[in-house]
């Protein structure tokens, strides 16, 4: 086990008189990078949160968005549930190097229930050498998966590990950050953090042409959707994204996890039974959102108890009267 990971936050001073050149300097020499994950971009994964353009304390995303936290210096690719994270996703090297640091055996536990990370935020992860000054990390994978070894050459695509939770994370993700000469780099534009956002980015940065095509900015979406019989936890830990309706007495309760959500946005809760009919429906404005946003709302049961068969639950969100997410599930009651 190897120590030395950066993670989460890099500061460095940036002279607003740059030129644009300048900025865009690491572009010329970088290695076009795959994408990182394989999975299914907007159905079995997510990328959640992006590197941090504002060299304040504030938090803009290249497109200038809110989709990052202040000092963010990569992008988080986010499975589903907890259930993905077990079935295993294939964290790949987005570019042929050497592997020059690698860390194995931390748990795969959210960070809200330790105390000590004892500096390995990172979890554990793996640090590739690409040549001219160029790195990539891939952090939080999971517990015993990490598959490569130090000084090992490997190839675009090859696998090195799966995605966990490991470190300081609280739902499944792989945290992917690309350097040059030690400063972040932003694989959407190919500039270091802190460098001007641009609210009609349309350039493909340092990935390569296929991944470009696959990664179109995606502002809001809904990560995952379940239909319970009791109030489901805030922590993905701790929830199933199985569908589980247990009890014809019990309520019927529809969840949904998103990303992206904004003041002001119409969320809206459908159930709809067995027969056909609406058998609940609550429409609300949210009031906060941000990277992540849960909400639920359901019914109790009837006093005759649910009629048994095929429930399905349909959740949409709505900005300025136009359909932002949307998403449906469904449940079977016995």
């Amino acid at each position: 086990m190897n120590i030395g990971f950066k993670h989460g936050m890099i500061f460095f001073s940036l002279v607003c008189a740059l030129s644009w050149l300048a900025l865009s300097a690491p572009m010329q020499n970088s290695p076009p990078l795959s994408f990182p994950v394989k999975c299914q971009i907007g159905r079995s994964c997510f990328i959640q949160k992006l590197v941090d353009h504002d060299s304040s304390t504030g938090r803009r995303d290249y497109r200038c968005g809110n989709l990052t936290t202040d000092g963010h210096d990569g992008v988080d690719i986010r499975l589903r549930t907890m259930e993905d994270m077990r079935s295993g996703y294939a964290v790949v090297a987005a570019a042929p190097g050497t592997v020059l640091r690698i860390r194995d055996g931390e748990p795969d536990i959210s960070s809200r229930a330790r105390t000590d990370l004892k500096g390995k935020d990172a979890g554990n992860g793996v640090v590739i050498d690409h040549g001219n000054g160029w790195e990539t990390q891939y952090s939080h994978l999971r517990q015993g998966s990490v598959g490569v070894k130090l000084g090992q050459r490997i190839v675009a695509g090859q696998q090195m590990g799966l995605v966990g939770m490991s470190g300081n994370a609280e739902f499944p993700h792989l945290h992917f950050t690309v350097r040059h000469e030690g400063k972040a780099v932003d694989p959407f534009t190919g500039e270091t953090q802190g460098s001007a956002c641009a609210a009609a980015a349309s350039r493909n940065g340092i990935w390569a042409a296929e991944a470009a095509r696959e990664l179109e900015y995606q502002p809001t979406a809904v990560i995952s959707l379940g239909l319970a019989s009791t109030v489901p936890s805030k922590l993905v830990a701790d929830r199933s994204g199985a569908p589980s309706l247990t009890s014809r007495q019990a309520p019927v309760i529809l969840w949904a996890d998103v990303f992206g959500a904004k003041p002001g946005d119409i969320q809206t809760f459908d159930i709809i039974g067995p027969d056909g009919r609406t058998v609940h429906r609550q429409q609300a404005e949210i009031t906060d959102g941000g990277l992540s946003w849960f909400a639920y709302s359901g019914k109790r049961a009837p006093a005759a108890g649910w009629q048994p068969g095929k429930y399905v639950g349909s959740y949409i969100i709505q900005r300025s009267g136009r359909i932002v997410a949307k998403t449906k599930i469904d449940a079977k009651l016995n």
